[in-house]
């Protein structure tokens, strides 16, 4: 089984009967492609099939139904692949490429698998996804979702965080992202003076120039930090203040529920969605993204003018 965790796409799992005489249930969970392979949450699963479950910790293998399967622990989460598990319960595994969907059967019940798709047609209303903090380990798994969804996002970056993996910084910019200015250190701008304000932007502007050839139009402040000083200071630099209007809070880790209905309930044409740069987001924004999408939004980066 291959464990590098390369995102090709994330994908809406929905429980449900679809055949005539099987258990009818649904349930909305998370399915993790790694790299060219499917994977399914373990425990919803072993849940929905009515399936014993248990984790060995000496020997680090779930079993499921007294079976033994290899996983991948994500984000506290096990996922194992979904042929693997389909070999290990003796079930049934269809996918058609074509329709972006499958089937995993097993006994009287069976788990639907779609692949979320935008709105069909054209012009509707934008939104934007703007990730702050990194780049971070948490940067990788973002930029896999978003390609896997074909979306492009706007990345504020830390400056300190670009000195420190500068080609994390250069993969946002390659896959087509858009970048701003995030300050250095990431302090609450007005407790600084106006020396240490312009140091903080300076030197990230500094070492974007330098390490990645760009220099960013777009700055938002730390905190969402402002003052009349530190405005006169990005102005006279030429940058333009990113402000967001939805702020998920997903540093408290609320969950993908959680913040897509507080999305969904805030959302309006041009909403800016604030998220940072880890690995809970990364889980939750496949199910974000289906939401706006039924919701009849498409997605966007920000303007520079």
């Amino acid at each position: 089984m291959r464990r590098k965790l390369v995102f090709a796409f994330l994908l809406i799992l929905l429980l449900s009967g679809i055949v005539e005489g099987r258990e009818q249930r649904e349930m909305e969970k998370t399915l993790l492609p790694f790299s060219d392979e499917m994977y399914l949450p373990l425990r919803p699963v072993a849940e929905f099939f009515d399936l014993p479950l248990h984790w060995d910790a000496v020997e680090q293998k779930a079993y499921i139904g007294n079976q033994a399967i290899e996983g991948v622990l994500f984000a506290g989460t096990l996922y194992v692949e979904v042929a693997d598990l389909a070999f290990t319960l003796n079930g049934e595994l269809n996918w058609f490429q074509e329709t972006g969907e499958g089937f995993l059967h097993y006994q009287d019940r069976s788990i639907l698998l779609q692949l979320p798709s935008p709105p069909e047609g054209k012009n509707h209303p934008s939104v934007y996804l703007t990730f702050d903090d990194g780049p971070n380990e948490g940067t990788p798994f973002i930029l896999e979702v978003l390609d896997a969804f074909n979306i492009k996002a706007t990345f504020f970056l830390i400056g300190e965080n670009i000195l420190k993996n500068p080609g994390v910084a250069r993969d946002i910019i390659d896959r087509g992202h858009q970048v701003g200015n995030h300050s250095f250190t990431h302090p609450f701008m007005p407790n600084l003076s106006p020396v240490a304000m312009r140091h903080e932007l300076e030197l990230t502007q500094g070492a974007f120039k330098k390490l990645l050839g760009v220099e960013p139009v777009l700055f938002r402040p730390p905190y969402g930090g402002w003052s009349p000083e530190l405005r006169d200071i990005y102005q006279d630099m030429g940058l333009k203040l990113a402000w967001w209007n939805i702020d998920t809070k997903d540093f408290n880790n609320p969950g993908a529920k959680a913040m897509v209905n507080q999305i969904l309930s805030e959302i309006e044409p041009a909403s800016v969605i604030l998220f940072h740069c880890q690995l809970s987001t990364a889980v939750a924004l496949p199910a974000i993204i289906n939401a706006i999408w039924e919701k009849g939004y498409d997605f966007d980066v920000l303007l520079e003018n």
